[in-house]
C-alpha cells in the first residue's frame, strides 16, 4: 500500500485548522493529516504520539509560540519538516524560524488550495521517504474526502451509486466519541476504539459496515451502516464499548445518533443531533452513553434564577444573600436537562463579574479577586462537568465574601460562627442549622469553615462538646455520664462515648476515674 505523508496542523484558531482541513482533497494528494493541535506545547505531544513527517505551524499561540515549536522540534526531530503559517505582521518571526531550518512559509491571508498545495510538494520532494512517489492527482475525490466534507457543512455532489458500493444498507448511524484524556492519548483511544468496534460487528446479528470518519478536536466519530431493524444491535454495541472502555481505564464519553437514510444529512445529525446530546454530559456526569431523543427532560421542580433580585441585592450590598441566591441555583444544575452549557457558562461568568464589578463599586478591598476573574473565565469554560464548576464557585464566593468581611486570615464571619458555636454547643446542631442562623448554603457554610478554620464544622463542634464534657468529668460528680452527654449536646449517649474515646483515647469512665 502507497505511504501517505503525515501532516501535523498547529493553529490556535479552530476555524483556520479546519479551513486548512477542507482546503484539499489530502489523501487523493498523497497526504494525511494525523491531528490538529491548538498550541504548541499540544503539539510536541502529538509529535511523540503521531510521528508526523510535516507540520504546519502558526507562529503566534498561547502557551507556546511556533517559534518555540520550531526550536524544539528541529532540535528533537530533525527529519521533521516544517511550514510555517503568517500574517503580514509578522515576518521577523518567520525569519527567525528559518534559522531553525523551517522548510518554507504560506501568509494565512492569501491561503489557497493551490498554494498549500505547491508548498506541500515542494517541501515533499526533500524528504527522502518521499522520493520514490509521484504526488500528481490522478484519482478521483475519495470518499473520506466526501464525507470529511459533508459532516463539516460542505454541499456536496455526492454519488448515489458509488456511495452504495461503499455504503450498500439504507440505514446510517453516527457514533461519537468524545475521548476526555489529553490530546496526546487520542490516537491511541482512537486505534483502540476502531478495533473494538470492528471486531465485534463480526458477530452482529445484523450485518454492520463501520467507516471512520475524521476526528473534530476531542470527538472521534464513526458512520454506522446497517439495515433498518439494526438498530438495536448498535445500542448493544455502543454498549459494549462503553463498559469494555471503563474495564480498559480509557476515558469517554459515547453519543449515538438517531437513524437517517441520506448521506447528506451528516453534517446535521452530528451538529444538531450528536454534539447536542453530548453536551448533556456536562450537567449528568455519572452516565457515560447518550442515546439522541431518548434523554427525557424532566418538566417539573426546576429552579429559576431571579436576575432582578440578585442584581438588587447586589446593589443593596446584601452580598450573602446574592451568594446564597446563586449557590442555590447553581446546586439545582446536576441532572437537568432544560439548560445549554454554554449558556449555563455564560451566565455563570457574567454573575461572578457583576459581584465583582459591585464589590469594587462599594469600595471593598476585592483587586486580588479582579485579577484573577480571567483566570475564573476560563476554568469554568473548559469546565468538563457540573461537580468541577460547583467547586470553583464555591471557591469564588469565600473569596468574595472575605472582601467584604475584609480580612482574610481573621474574618469577622467566621468569628460569628465560631461564637454562635460556643454559645450553643449544647443545642443539637447542625451544620444544616447553623447554615439557616447565618443565611448559609449548607455545602458553602461547610467550605467556608474549612478555608477559615484549622478544623472542620464537625470537628471543632466535636471538640468543644468534649472539652467542656470534661470539665463536666472532673468537677460534677453528682452527675451521670448519660446527663452529662446530653448537657454537651450528644442525645445519643453511644454516639457520645465513640466521640469521646477518639478524641482522648479513653472512655468518658475512665476518664473519670483518672
Amino acid at each position: 500500500m502507497e505511504t501517505l505523508c503525515k501532516v501535523l496542523i498547529v493553529d490556535d484558531e479552530m476555524l483556520v485548522r479546519q479551513g486548512i482541513r477542507h482546503l484539499l482533497d489530502w489523501e487523493s494528494e498523497g497526504f494525511h493529516i494525523v491531528g490538529e493541535a491548538a498550541n504548541g506545547k499540544d503539539a510536541l505531544d502529538m509529535v511523540k504520539e503521531f510521528q508526523p513527517n510535516m507540520i504546519l505551524t502558526d507562529i503566534v499561540m498561547p502557551v507556546m509560540n511556533g517559534e518555540e515549536l520550531v526550536r524544539v522540534v528541529k532540535g528533537l526531530y530533525p527529519e521533521i519538516e516544517i511550514v510555517v503559517l503568517s500574517s503580514y505582521g509578522e515576518f521577523e518571526y518567520v525569519r527567525s524560524t528559518f534559522q531553525n531550518g523551517v522548510a518554507d512559509y504560506l501568509l494565512k491571508p492569501k491561503l489557497d488550495a493551490n498554494s498549500l498545495l505547491a508548498v506541500l510538494k515542494k517541501t515533499v520532494q526533500h524528504m527522502p521517504a518521499f522520493r520514490h512517489m509521484d504526488f500528481t492527482n490522478d484519482k478521483g475525490q475519495s470518499v473520506d474526502y466526501v464525507l470529511d466534507k459533508l459532516i463539516s457543512g460542505y454541499a456536496m455532489d455526492v454519488d448515489g451509486e458509488e456511495i452504495s458500493t461503499y455504503f450498500p444498507y439504507p440505514c446510517f448511524i453516527l457514533l461519537v466519541a468524545d475521548i476526555q484524556d489529553s490530546p496526546s492519548s487520542l490516537k491511541r483511544n482512537e486505534e483502540w476504539i476502531e478495533s473494538f468496534l470492528k471486531g465485534r460487528v463480526q458477530g452482529a446479528q445484523q450485518p454492520v459496515v463501520i467507516h471512520h470518519l475524521s476526528h473534530q478536536d476531542s470527538h472521534i466519530r464513526f458512520l454506522l451502516n446497517t439495515e433498518d431493524t439494526g438498530r438495536a444491535d448498535a445500542i448493544h454495541l455502543a454498549e459494549q464499548l462503553v463498559e469494555s472502555g471503563v474495564s480498559g481505564g480509557l476515558s469517554f464519553y459515547v453519543a449515538l445518533s438517531k437513524n437517517f437514510s441520506k448521506i447528506e444529512e451528516l453534517h446535521d445529525v452530528y451538529s444538531n443531533d450528536s454534539l447536542k446530546v453530548l453536551d448533556h454530559r456536562f450537567f449528568l456526569s455519572d452516565v457515560q452513553l447518550f442515546f439522541a431523543n431518548e434523554l427525557v427532560d424532566d418538566e417539573g421542580n426546576k429552579d429559576t434564577f431571579d436576575s432582578e433580585a440578585f442584581t438588587a441585592e447586589l446593589n443593596h450590598q446584601e452580598f450573602q444573600l446574592a451568594f446564597e441566591r446563586l449557590n442555590r441555583y447553581v446546586d439545582s444544575m446536576p441532572g437537568r436537562l432544560d439548560i445549554d452549557m454554554f449558556e449555563f457558562k455564560s451566565f455563570l461568568g457574567h454573575s461572578l463579574f457583576n459581584i465583582i464589578v459591585s464589590l469594587l463599586h462599594f469600595h471593598y478591598e476585592a483587586s486580588t479577586l479582579d485579577e484573577a476573574k480571567y483566570e475564573y473565565f476560563r476554568a469554568i469554560h473548559e469546565a468538563k462537568h457540573i461537580g468541577e464548576v460547583r467547586s470553583l464557585l464555591a471557591k469564588f464566593l469565600i473569596e468574595a465574601a472575605d472582601c467584604v468581611t475584609g480580612n482574610k486570615t481573621n474574618s469577622p464571619g467566621i468569628q460569628k460562627i465560631l461564637m454562635y458555636l460556643d454559645e450553643h454547643f449544647a443545642e443539637p446542631l447542625t451544620l444544616t442549622d447553623v447554615a439557616k442562623q447565618f443565611h448559609f448554603n449548607p455545602s458553602y457554610l461547610s467550605n467556608y469553615f474549612t478555608v477559615h478554620n484549622k478544623e472542620g464544622f464537625n470537628e471543632y463542634l466535636n471538640r468543644i462538646r468534649i472539652e467542656r464534657a470534661c470539665e463536666l468529668l472532673r468537677g460534677s460528680a453528682h452527675l451521670s455520664i448519660s446527663e452529662i452527654s446530653s448537657l454537651v449536646g450528644y442525645s445519643d449517649h453511644s454516639y457520645f462515648t465513640k466521640v469521646f474515646r477518639k478524641l482522648m483515647g479513653t472512655s468518658p469512665s475512665h476518664y473519670r476515674k483518672k
